[in-house]
């Protein structure tokens, strides 16, 4: 048992490098709502380019999750994890700067190119032995999770005492005192010292190949997807729902208790993790996914939309953990930079093509957005099933 518990250096690490990931993520997640009607006071600003200014962050961050995975493997985790923190403070300051729709999209280009969350997730599985890295990869997807949940409810409070400029400058101001902790206090574990024996022995290729040939690993990077896609929608349509009940300020009284819920229950799976149950996690994760999006049915009920999204919440948060941490014990140890830049990427771009199709089918076929999630949760658990087999 003594073999699972951290050490104070191990916490001080793991709390370091989840909060670094989670501010990085509430960050850009803040600003979300407000992209649109912030675009407007900027010069040569139209309705498209708006668009493109909201969804290029995550097109972005799809495209750099396994160029910075692969060089993770070859540099080290330390100095990528610098390299693309800093992109994001450069992008946030550009972005507080920007006089023209161009320049914010510029801005969020840079943020999203600054993909350096595969780059965490191996540093984490690298620096804990096997028995403690569940626990350490659900510690760091909670924070992550709770972040990105915790911000959409946070943005519109902040909104009111904060111009969307200002969340811009302040976000750059705590992910450069994040960069300076790392740079100073952290290192690389030990068995990535010889960074240059360790370039010449990795086969990218050959790595990425015998990933893909691997069908859980295909599995978990459909699901991946799949789970980012169901996020986007319910992103998309609940703060609609809302509006007319709570108001777009008293949107937390939905996120806040299920974001708390879920990680209650997160913590409470772990011991399930700990005994190589994480599959049958998975697919229990996309049931519970499912249930809660038939509660949003009925859309006029504050209650009904509660408890959907609680249920949401603890599939999503256990499916941000849960992915990861199956997929570490598949990759071996020269190897999992690319394979969590390659989870990442496809959880990006199910992100992407959510929003973008999400959107689509509400301006037309309003009632098929929910079908078309629920029918991708059962599909998700189809696929999971079939990989147990």
């Amino acid at each position: 048992m003594k073999d699972r518990v951290f050490s104070r250096k191990e916490w001080a690490f793991l709390i370091t490098i989840s909060l670094s990931l989670g501010i990085r993520q509430m960050a850009m997640t803040m600003v979300m709502p407000f992209i649109s009607t912030y675009s407007k006071t900027l010069m040569y600003n139209s309705a498209t380019l708006a668009g493109v200014a909201l969804g290029i962050f995550g097109l972005m961050q799809a495209i750099f999750q396994i160029p910075f995975g692969i060089l993770s493997d070859k540099i080290g985790n330390k100095r990528v994890m610098l390299i693309g923190l800093m992109q994001v403070i450069i992008g946030l300051i550009i972005a507080f700067r920007a006089k023209s729709i161009y320049m914010l999209i510029v801005a969020r280009a840079l943020q999203g190119s600054g993909a350096i969350i595969a780059t965490g997730y191996s540093w984490v599985t690298g620096s804990v032995s096997d028995e403690k890295r569940p626990k350490a990869l659900s510690l760091l997807g909670m924070i992550i999770g709770f972040a990105a949940s915790a911000s959409f409810a946070l943005g519109p409070l902040t909104r009111k005492f904060l111009s969307v400029r200002q969340m811009f400058l302040i976000s750059a101001i705590l992910i450069f005192l994040v960069w300076s902790v790392i740079l100073i206090f952290l290192k690389n574990p030990p068995a990535i010292k010889n960074e240059e024996t360790l370039e010449e022995k990795i086969d990218t290729r050959h790595v990425i190949k015998e990933l893909l040939s691997n069908r859980v690993f295909v599995t978990l990077n459909i699901a991946g997807f799949f789970n980012n896609y169901i996020l986007v929608s319910v992103f998309y349509i609940v703060p609609i729902y809302l509006e007319k009940i709570t108001g777009i300020n008293g949107m937390w009284k939905v996120f806040m208790p299920a974001v708390i819920i879920a990680i209650i229950c997160m913590r409470r799976s772990i011991k399930f993790v700990e005994r190589g149950h994480g599959l049958k996690l998975i697919l229990i994760a996309f049931i519970i996914s499912a249930i809660g999006l038939v509660f949003y049915f009925n859309n006029k009920s504050f209650y009904f939309i509660l408890i959907g999204t609680i249920f949401f919440m603890i599939a999503y948060i256990s499916l941000c953990t849960l992915i990861p941490s199956v997929a570490n014990e598949i990759a071996k140890d020269g190897s999992r930079g690319t394979a969590n830049g390659i989870i990442n990427s496809f959880q990006f771009i199910g992100s992407f093509v959510g929003s973008v199709i999400t959107g689509a089918l509400w301006e037309n076929h309003e009632s098929m957005v929910l079908v078309v999630v629920i029918t991708i949760s059962i599909v998700g658990l189809l696929l999971v099933r079939a990989s147990e087999k």
